[in-house]
């Protein structure tokens, strides 16, 4: 039976309370912030289990390619090391997010022994009488605001099922560490005010849009609100509109396809005639069932081109239906950037996104 442990984190918090209770006002025993960029994954591995079947296990699901972009882009950028490089360099134990591969066969290991140290006698007794695998979550082994994932089977065989079959729990804890971190570069300058008043004003809804976003258009018969940055990389572009509620088929790819078609002939260029369309034959769009505050949202990803112009980009879309009442909102973001890896942008996107909400009425 597979178990996921959640202990690890009370451990890891109770030891640093341990510590600190016995720091006598020496602040050299104070964690330092953990750095590094979102996205980032040091592995923690002993070097057989990296060159062998486990590691390109790992590699092949955690440096895929990121949903959807007009060149690959993996999900995670990762940096390896051995425990003995960890250990050597106390930088190297300052960084946001670790995930450790653990053969549990291999009692020798040092990897392993750092493994059922951290989990402590009792718990690690446990662990060596299971007959698969197990997740454990930690946080702040080395330094402040750090997640530390392990994974742990005995043999290489256990291990490699682990990854496989854990790949997207893991991604999503992984995110879910990451989006505190997001949010601050998404909204370091502030709040445009005018343009989050407009949007309450016409389509009824708040949504926090940063402040370097301009306003680009606000058309109040069709309830649309584009506000869009400019920077030397990439243009970043948000639209929010208020569309009527019928029935679950406005949940469609093909509806969300026609409703960014209607809105792309606000997108113009210098050629005349060129507007922005849905480019659903070189990749497809994707759709994922999320939640946002509460509401029912079905999220969509995809490439944009403009229709007379070598121009094109990734997007990310939402339609959001109010849980009190039969409002729709539609959210559109997308990015140009020639050149430019979209992934981090499209994140930025995703958080402007998800804090709409409705008004109580």
């Amino acid at each position: 039976m597979v178990k996921k442990h959640y202990f690890a984190g009370l451990f890891f918090a109770v030891l640093f309370l341990y510590s600190s209770c016995f720091n006598n006002g020496n602040n050299s025993n104070i964690k330092p912030k953990a750095i590094s960029k979102s996205n980032d994954i040091v592995v923690i591995a002993d070097k057989e289990i990296w060159q062998s079947e486990p590691g390109d296990t790992f590699r092949y699901y955690f440096e895929s390619a990121y949903p959807i972009t007009p060149n690959p882009e993996p999900l995670f950028k990762l940096r390896y090391f051995t425990f003995d490089q960890i250990d050597a360099e106390s930088l190297r134990r300052q960084l946001r997010t670790y995930i450790v591969l653990v053969d549990l066969l291999d009692k020798s290991s040092k990897t392993t022994k750092m493994f059922l140290n951290d989990l402590g006698k009792e718990r690690a007794a446990s662990m060596l009488r299971s007959d698969s695998f197990d997740i454990v979550y930690g946080h702040d082994k080395w330094a402040r605001d750090q997640l530390i994932i392990y994974i742990a089977a005995k043999g290489r065989e256990n291990l490699i099922k682990a990854i496989a079959q854990k790949f997207n729990e893991i991604t999503d804890k992984v995110h879910e560490h990451d989006e505190p971190q997001i949010k601050i570069a998404t909204y370091f300058s502030g709040h445009n005010t005018d343009v989050e008043a407009n949007i309450t004003r016409i389509l009824g809804v708040k949504v926090k849009i940063p402040k370097d976003y301009k306003k680009a258009l606000v058309d109040e018969d069709k309830k649309i609100v584009w506000a869009r940055r400019d920077s030397k990389k990439a243009i970043t572009n948000f639209v929010v509109q208020k569309l009527e509620y019928k029935d679950t088929s406005q949940f469609s790819i093909e509806n969300a396809i026609k409703i960014i078609n209607r809105f792309g002939v606000f997108v113009t260029t210098d050629t005349e005639g060129s507007k922005l369309v849905v480019n659903n034959k070189d990749l497809p769009v994707l759709k994922f069932h999320r939640t946002i505050n509460g509401n029912y949202a079905v999220e969509y990803r995809g490439i944009w081109e403009m229709t007379k112009d070598f121009m094109g980009g990734s997007f990310i879309a939402y339609l959001v239906k109010n849980k009190n009442s039969n409002d729709l909102i539609f959210e559109f973001g997308f990015v140009y950037g020639p050149g430019t890896d979209k992934k981090e942008y499209l994140q930025q996107l995703m958080i402007i996104a998800n804090t709409l909400e409705f008004n109580k009425k």
